[in-house]
């Protein structure tokens, strides 16, 4: 391989990424429908090279939610990697993706992904399904280890996730940071089962993915 060519592929390799990164800043901002050209311009690139890395907008929808999966897959084996008690990783993941807040964007992606989450193999839908059991394996460590209050599943610390990492409007980005960290806390202590009766689980009925799933079909 010549120095042009592994030059090339870092060149499209970067590209690709930035696209991926500004798609994620811009549908966020303003919807899965928002301009491809906004996001090729963020991400400095051409409207043209967007496309050659992305056909079609499904596509570039699609890659960016399997994307953001990957990163919460690396941020949990990096946790389970770095604590040896599961309370200490599931802690550290969940401080991890409020600050990414990566997983905000995630039900903004919902809508122009339906097919993709009913299929049966689709590789959205098994990424998610894998996360989801490497996160129930986490959680049930956490409980026997009398850490984490019992009722609570993944779905739950998903949804406290996203309702963290969203910032309230038109009060600064200093304050912000500030709200987002003291409410983590505060949802910390309130699953962590220490200064609590850890046998005792919280009275309602828990979500699962199937009801998830129902709650997105009845909104499309």
């Amino acid at each position: 391989m010549t120095e042009s060519t592994t030059r090339l592929r870092a060149d499209a390799r970067r590209n690709r990424e930035q696209i991926i990164t500004a798609a994620r800043e811009v549908f966020l901002e303003r919807g899965i429908h928002a301009p491809l050209e906004e996001i090729a311009r963020r991400a400095g690139v051409n409207i043209a090279t967007l496309y050659r890395r992305f056909p079609d907008r499904h596509t570039l929808v699609q890659q960016v939610a399997l994307d953001n999966l990957t990163l919460v897959g690396e941020e949990l084996t990096r946790a389970t990697v770095e604590h040896p008690d599961a309370w200490g990783a599931l802690a550290q993941l969940l401080r991890r993706l409020v600050e990414l807040r990566i997983s905000v964007i995630m039900p903004e992606l919902v809508p122009g992904l339906e097919k993709d989450m009913r299929g049966e193999g689709g590789p959205l839908k098994e990424r998610r399904n894998q996360l989801f059991e490497q996160m129930e394996q986490l959680t049930r460590a956490a409980q026997q280890e009398g850490q984490l209050r019992q009722g609570i599943n993944p779905i739950d610390l998903w949804l406290g996730v996203i309702k963290l990492s969203r910032p309230l409007p038109a009060i600064g980005a200093e304050l912000n940071e500030l709200i987002i960290d003291q409410q983590l806390e505060l949802f910390l202590g309130g699953i962590h089962a220490v200064a609590l009766d850890a046998s005792e689980p919280l009275r309602r009925q828990p979500l699962t993915l199937d009801a998830l799933d129902r709650y997105f079909r009845m909104v499309e």
